[in-house]
């Protein structure tokens, strides 16, 4: 019978970002990409919520950065009705993964 050897086999801690934070499966790192992935996905939210409550209240309004993201959603800044449902959309998804 083979004896069994009792050293245990030390692995280096992972170098680099990518693996480190990416590819983890350390509790702790996992909890880390939780968190900010919620803290970035509420303040989507709360920027698409703030979009289209700006557009319930000034209808007429130009919200330049709207342009920025979608030309053919809010051209010349003015949000369309179909943008503005898909900004609706998004924002209960962002609100709703953040949780």
């Amino acid at each position: 019978m083979p004896a069994t050897s009792a050293h245990a086999v030390h692995h280096a801690p992972p170098q680099g970002f990518i693996r480190k934070y990416v590819f983890s499966v350390d509790h702790k790192v996992i909890g880390i990409q939780y968190t900010t992935l919620s803290i970035v996905a509420a303040f989507i939210g709360m920027a698409l919520s703030w979009a289209f409550r700006i557009h319930l209240g000034w209808p007429d309004a130009h919200i330049p950065l709207l342009e920025m993201l979608s030309k053919n959603g809010a051209p010349g800044g003015l949000m369309t009705p179909e943008y503005y449902l898909s900004l609706v959309t998004c924002t209960a998804l962002s609100w709703h993964f953040s949780c």
